[in-house]
């Protein structure tokens, strides 16, 4: 992956002279609001808490001469001073952490799913939102994640794999017309494309004019997305709609007209401890939106050092049961043979691998997703689950993502690297740990590669040298990353 600079906006821009200046009104510092436009964000991080707190993940990033800060509201993320890039860290790489704007942990958080619940992503990609609402799941049950675009969806299958979420289910559809055969949600997060003007510290075109007829195509998506989102709903559940643009027709409008046509909804408070939201405008420009508008959050970038977000939390009132989930996923008797390395060989107990339904998506990999995951219902997958085991070679070899998920279970063998030892793994080279500190694992036998206690991957015993199998597509992108 080649790098990338983060966008740095010059000092000498004149925001007043941009998009921002139809919110003067609105913004009760403008200076300041100017003057932090022109600061960079300060990196965050997520901890990964299937496999570290955030106070362990915290002492980590210590240790190698970093500033890791608690945020404020949330319970799991740090903002991490002294220089962190964090693409580059060997944390990324093992899924210690997920790489996040302060500002979007806020619409997932205000969804608060929990475990029982079955969630709706329904415009994922990236795919940052999705990991954060399948680990508050506890790995658990079932998250759809949906976008229109396939491609899009790249780099959550990635953060996927790296965080090792067994219970999420990719589904490519055109969200504002999400078929009913995916079912009925607990949870549904409608975080809309929009102008993005909430973005400029990561870019600086969100300081463009967007045009009256790009706005209005907009809107018209946007009110689609929310309205099918709502009618995805079971009684009792929630939506969360939010943007990152400052835009009054893209935010308190969209939700103004959806609650008018969707009568069963009540708008809750957008609010958190820790965290200063503005109330949502109940008008602009002439335009009469109602009191109930005001329960929305609108999150300036000077009130808390972060980029621009608007957040509306929708309820659909009770009225009766909703539909029954969908029936969990059904193992696959091959697959469920395969997945034995990990007990055979890795020592994984039998325990944590009957929380695990084994299957095939496909005929390379033996697959494994959450025991009660039941999918995206009659809406066919992209993906679901992880790889575990890759089927078509002999002896069968445990995947990378297997091993770093399962790997916090296991008993061994093991190998402890080096710093230098880690980064001759990453380029796939074989370790020579000597005889003093060789893995117990026969000519052959597999073999987990650990940092610091985490497991990185997995390799293979070969003579005295253990030799790498860190995934080809993984390696420029640990090596390389921003």
């Amino acid at each position: 992956m080649a790098r990338r600079d983060r966008y740095r906006p010059p000092a000498d821009l004149a925001v007043g002279q941009s998009a921002y200046n139809r919110y003067r009104g609105l913004i009760d510092d403008w200076a300041r609001f100017c003057s932090v436009l022109q600061q960079p964000l300060t990196p965050c991080v997520r901890a990964n808490t299937a496999r570290l707190s955030r106070d362990e993940l915290a002492a980590l990033l210590r240790q190698d001469g970093l500033d890791p800060q608690p945020l404020s509201w949330h319970p799991d993320a740090l903002l991490v001073y002294g220089g962190f890039r964090p693409g580059r860290h060997w944390g990324a790489i093992a899924g210690l952490y997920q790489i996040q704007e302060a500002a979007s942990l806020l619409p997932a958080q205000l969804l608060d799913p929990r475990p029982g619940d079955r969630v709706l992503d329904l415009c994922a990609a990236p795919g940052n939102k999705t990991v954060q609402m399948a680990d508050a799941l506890g790995g658990r049950g079932t998250v759809v994640a949906n976008d229109a675009n396939r491609g899009r969806l790249g780099a959550l299958a990635q953060a996927v794999k790296r965080h090792g979420i067994v219970n999420v289910t990719q589904t490519v559809r055109d969200g504002q017309g999400m078929p009913w055969a995916a079912g009925r949600f607990d949870k549904v997060l409608v975080d809309a494309p929009c102008s993005c003007e909430g973005t400029f510290r990561k870019t600086a075109t969100a300081a463009e004019e967007t045009s009256p007829a790009f706005r209005e195509r907009l809107v018209r998506k946007q009110q689609r997305l929310l309205r099918r989102g709502m009618a995805l709903t079971r009684p009792g559940g929630c939506v969360v709609y939010s943007t990152c643009t400052f835009a009054p027709e893209e935010n308190e409008a969209v939700v103004a007209a959806a609650l008018a046509a969707e009568g069963d909804f009540e708008l809750l408070p957008a609010r958190l401890e820790g965290i200063y939201l503005e109330p949502g405008l109940t008008e602009w420009d002439g335009a009469a939106y109602g009191a109930a508008m005001a329960r929305c959050g609108r999150l300036w970038p000077h009130h808390n050092d972060t980029g621009g977000f608007f957040l509306a939390v929708l309820r659909r009132r009770s009225g009766g049961a909703g539909e029954p989930d969908p029936e969990p996923l059904a193992p696959d008797p091959r697959a469920q043979t395969l997945l034995r390395v990990f007990r055979d060989e890795l020592g994984v107990p039998d325990s944590v691998l009957a929380g695990l339904t084994p299957f095939f998506e496909g005929r390379k990999y033996a697959k494994i997703a959450a025991s009660d995951h039941g999918g995206a219902g009659g809406v066919p997958a992209e993906r679901t689950g992880i790889p575990a085991v890759r089927a078509q070679t002999r002896p069968p070899k445990p995947s990378t993502a297997g091993a770093m998920a399962l790997g916090p279970h296991a008993r061994g063998p093991f190998l402890d690297l080096t710093p230098a030892e880690t980064e001759a793994f990453f380029r796939r080279e074989p370790i020579h740990p000597g005889p003093e500190r060789a893995p117990a694992a026969p000519e052959g036998g597999h073999v987990l590669l650990r940092l610091r206690g985490y497991t990185l991957g997995i390799g293979i015993r070969r003579g005295g040298a253990v030799a790498s199998l860190f995934p080809k597509a993984w390696s420029e992108a640990a090596l390389g990353g921003p």
